[in-house]
């Protein structure tokens, strides 16, 4: 007379564990068309891990932005690292991606942001299972460029 549907019963339980997080997709790719528009992500990731109490890691991340960051958007940036591997040479150099994936997997950092780097579908994938691994969000940001 009665069915149960315990995939519904998993899903209730399911959110309302905070212990377990919501959002299984450790890793994002974010297109932006501006400066603006980039610290306003870079804003939002803040905010998303300010609860965390860890660190949020920028990787080659546009300095405008971050400036922006505590002026118009009032955020703490003293849980804010930054390590910039561009050159005014090459403004896209390849960043080591065992570092990359060294830093997620050890859960150090609530969030690594990777600003303005190509990587293969393979290093992606990699990057993924890393940030799964250590629990760390890991974004990758592209500054979409006009012509």
């Amino acid at each position: 007379m009665f069915n149960t549907n315990t995939n519904n019963i998993s899903m209730i339980t399911r959110t309302h564990n905070n212990n377990a997080p919501l959002n299984e997709n450790w890793l994002q790719h974010t297109n932006v068309n501006d400066n603006l528009e980039l610290s306003n992500q870079y804003a939002h990731i803040c905010q998303q891990h300010k609860q965390e109490k860890k660190w949020v890691l920028f990787i080659n991340p546009e300095e405008s932005s971050i400036e922006q960051l505590a002026k118009t958007h009032g955020i703490d940036v003293s849980k804010i690292l930054m390590v910039n591997y561009k050159s005014a040479v090459k403004p896209q150099t390849k960043i080591d991606l065992e570092h990359i994936k060294s830093v997620l997997s050890k859960g150090n950092c609530s969030a690594v942001i990777v600003s303005n780097t190509d990587f293969k579908n393979e290093e992606i994938a990699q990057l993924e299972n890393s940030a799964c691994k250590g629990r760390t969000q890991c974004v990758l940001l592209k500054k979409r460029l006009f012509h």
